[in-house]
């Protein structure tokens, strides 16, 4: 599971990690996220995210502890579904970040794809993280 160290406030951190329109600035493709309703992210909030032109994934928010985890739920136009977290703990100065990904449903003719996914997602979690923690560190 990709993790790193992000020398920030635990709840600059946490409130980061559980602001997925944020995700779409760290990835490294060019996502657009936007929220299904305004406020704080909470559980069962849903919100789209796609690449330009591309029919949106369907997430919604399904678990938060406050300054320790946050999850959510994928479900892909190809039926593709995953489950996402990102945890946090304290380490030194600052909060040793998370994410993992696991997949909960793949269409029968796509298993192959299984192990593509396997080695490009942690690769995928480890820029998104890289990017969480210049954005963190850099703005105070």
């Amino acid at each position: 599971m990709p993790s790193i160290v992000i020398n920030a406030p635990p709840d600059k951190v946490f409130e980061a990690m559980c602001d997925l329109t944020r995700h779409a600035k760290w990835a490294p493709d060019n996502i657009a996220i936007e929220a299904g309703q305004e406020g704080l992210p909470q559980v069962g909030h849903t919100y789209t995210s796609s690449l330009k032109g591309k029919t949106p994934d369907q997430l919604t928010v399904t678990g938060m502890v406050p300054n320790k985890s946050f999850r959510f739920h994928s479900v892909l136009p190809n039926k593709w579904e995953f489950d996402f977290e990102m945890t946090m703990s304290p380490q030194g100065e600052g909060n040793l970040v998370s994410r993992s990904a696991r997949i909960t449903k793949i269409p029968l003719l796509m298993s192959p794809m299984r192990l593509v996914v396997a080695v490009a997602g942690p690769m995928f979690d480890k820029k998104l993280l890289k990017g969480m923690k210049e954005d963190l560190e850099s703005s105070g």
